[in-house]
């Protein structure tokens, strides 16, 4: 045998016998980062180095996440829209209609990309989803149309996309999934991993993927719901991987196919089908896996192998730590005080030094619009909200000589004395007769998208930031959520497609771009347990842009007859607190601080007393939470004052 013959032979030899992950990891595989300071790296050479792969992208943009699609790789955004890859740059698919709608904003850039799908037999048949609204394109991104959503309606938030064909279906925050069916949706599968919150209403948990291939429907979870299928032509859903303990931080984050095979990733695993799931070990991959448990500040993973020999898969890597917008308003322990509490501001003083709580929320405008400061516009006169004005300056000594942080709490959007002003110019609407919308009694609502009324409470936040107050902390900011809802008109909306959730983001900006002391807003609890922008308009993770600090109020009180009834009603508070607490720190960019309100009242509280409240406390602490605030109408807080004694 020739030399030249034997050589061939033997590499034959060296090929067939050599471990396919062994050839791999030689060329053919790809992993791209997405980083805490917003960036993308690529590596070649399994993790071992790393070059930046920005070209393309403008420069304030913020990566989400990346999705596969044959041998495409795509990226979608928070603010920059949609993306994919070629030749190492990335290429803009956007169209107009992702635009975000803006008073404010010039250039206001796209909407948050919250799901994409792409067909499995046809890899230019894509959809994508902007939170609330619903695109296709056959041509991999060059024209879009958008999907009406008929029978889904945009109180919805689209969580993930599945395509094929001219099927699509939609995954929901809280609501489940949903298939369109000629043009309209319906409700697709029964038997979801839920939790009821009353006799009447259930939440189903919150969809991180959706995946269908000929033969099934795959739901991929979020907070530790597992991994269900449902097979074409069957109504119900049924559990692939399921969790019996608390598994919050547990997300399925990718769902793929081979010819054979069902691969998904849950947290930075991967596992694969084959009469039971289990980790799977690719031993390039577990190379890749182990090198990036080593670097911190990475949010997700795309391991690509450009030979198609292997899946495509995406991790989710962590939730990394990033430097507080405001290190002065983190970790502030508080408690509410009404206008009246303050003329036994002294006794609150003398027992808050016996405690932990180091900061003071204090109503200068009260749920019916009253101001009890000197308001420096004229229009609080004018409307009749100014009251006598308390004793600022000497209340904020007092708090500053015992190095009590002073928070300044501002009711927004719910304002009985501006409804009534000006012949109800700046009330929400009725549809149906023209006259000012009331909605559940006692309760005044103005129009948001007005500019007149974000005007006049930035300026009555300036003017308490000029009094000396450390944090402006807005309350309602929010829409209507009782009531005939259905009938508001919101005749100061420019734009009939802007989200409620665009307006108070416009507000807010408009508020940080005037005010240099930190801002704060309170939010309704269940926004810390689903995303629900266009509900009432607080979405946590837009939030968690702009504010500083975000406050969701948890009180166990408040939940529904039926929510977490199986836990011992004992344990109950804790794992209210707790669960929301951890939930929106999973939700949110970690720049802002979540500091909850908690229950130091005595309402649906069979276990009411000083444990009460620890237990609570606890719950917040342990969940990663900044701090907390006691909220008591009363401002009656002898149970507080012993629960929290040093």
């Amino acid at each position: 045998m020739n030399s030249k013959k034997f050589f061939v032979i033997l590499f034959a030899v060296f090929i067939i016998s050599c471990p396919l992950y062994y050839l791999l990891s030689a060329s053919g595989i790809k992993v791209y980062i997405i980083t805490s300071d917003n960036k993308i790296s690529v590596s070649e050479n399994n993790g071992k180095s790393w070059e930046q792969c920005n070209r393309g992208l403008p420069a304030n943009c913020i990566p989400l996440r990346m999705y596969t699609a044959g041998r495409n790789l795509y990226l979608a955004t928070f603010s920059s829209g949609l993306f994919r890859i070629t030749n190492g740059r990335w290429i803009s698919l956007n169209s107009q209609q992702f635009k975000r709608r803006s008073i404010y904003d010039k250039e206001p850039g796209f909407r948050k990309i919250s799901a994409f799908a792409a067909d499995p037999e046809d890899e230019n048949n894509i959809a994508v989803a902007t939170k609330h609204s619903i695109y296709r394109s056959p041509d991999a991104g060059l024209n879009w149309t958008e999907i009406p959503l008929n029978g889904l309606n945009r109180r919805n938030y689209i969580t993930s996309l599945a395509i094929t064909g001219e099927k699509v279906y939609a995954a929901t925050s809280f609501n489940g999934v949903f298939e369109l069916q000629g043009k309209s949706f319906v409700s697709s599968g029964d038997r979801l991993p839920s939790e009821p919150y009353s006799d009447t209403l259930k939440f189903t948990e919150q969809i991180s993927f959706l995946a269908v291939n000929k033969k099934n429907l795959y739901a991929g979870f979020s907070f530790g719901g597992g991994l269900y299928v449902k097979k074409n032509g069957e109504r119900n859903f049924n559990p692939i991987v399921a969790y019996a303990e608390n598994k919050l931080n547990s997300v399925i984050y990718d769902i793929q196919f081979t010819d054979k095979e069902l691969f998904f990733t849950e947290n930075m695993k991967i596992f694969k089908s084959g009469g039971d799931f289990k980790p799977v070990d690719f031993p390039v991959y577990t190379e890749i896996i182990n090198r990036l448990y080593v670097y911190d500040g990475i949010s997700s993973a795309t391991i690509f192998d450009e030979t198609g020999s292997l899946p495509a898969l995406t991790l989710k890597t962590g939730y990394p730590e990033t430097i507080k917008r405001s290190t002065i308003s983190a970790n502030r322990k508080a408690l509410y005080l009404s206008v009246p509490a303050l003329k036994h501001l002294d006794t609150h003083i003398e027992e808050i030094k016996k405690t932990e709580i180091n900061a003071v929320v204090i109503d200068m405008k009260d749920d019916f619009g009253n101001i009890y400061f000197t308001a420096s516009s004229g229009t609080a006169s004018e409307i009749k909200a100014q009251k006598n004005p308390v004793d600022i300056k000497t209340i904020l000594k007092k708090l500053k000589k015992n190095n009590i942080y002073a928070i300044a709490r501002i009711v927004t959007f719910k304002d009985q004395k501006m409804f009534s002003a000006f012949n109800g110019t700046y009330a929400i609407k009725n549809k149906k007769t023209g006259k000012s919308w009331q909605g559940a009694e006692g309760e005044f609502w103005v129009d948001a998208h007005s500019e007149f009324v974000q005007d006049y409470n930035i300026g009555l936040a300036l003017d308490l930031e000029k009094a000396g107050f450390d944090e402006i902390q807005f309350d309602y900011i929010r829409f209507p959520s009782d009531g005939a809802i259905n009938l508001c008109n919101f005749t100061y909306k420019k734009d009939p497609d802007t989200y409620k959730s665009e307006i108070l983001i416009d507000f807010l900006k408009k508020a940080q771009d005037s005010i240099t002391i930190p801002v704060s807003v309170d939010i309704y609890g269940f926004n810390s347990w689903y995303y629900f922008g266009n509900w009432i308009g607080q979405d946590m993770e837009e939030l968690s842009y702009v504010v500083d600090v975000i406050c969701p109020m948890v009180y166990p009180s408040h939940f529904g007859n039926r929510f977490y009834s199986k836990i011992d009603s004992r344990t109950r508070p804790y794992r209210i607190v707790y669960d929301g607490g951890l939930r929106a720190m999973l939700m949110v960019n970690r720049s802002v601080s979540i500091r909850p309100y908690l229950q130091a009242f005595n309402l649906l509280s069979p276990t009411w007393g000083p444990d009460y409240i620890r237990c609570q406390i606890n719950a917040a602490r342990k969940s990663g939470c900044g701090g907390y605030t006691l909220w008591n109408a009363k401002t009656d807080y002898s149970v507080s004052y012993k629960a929290l004694k040093k």
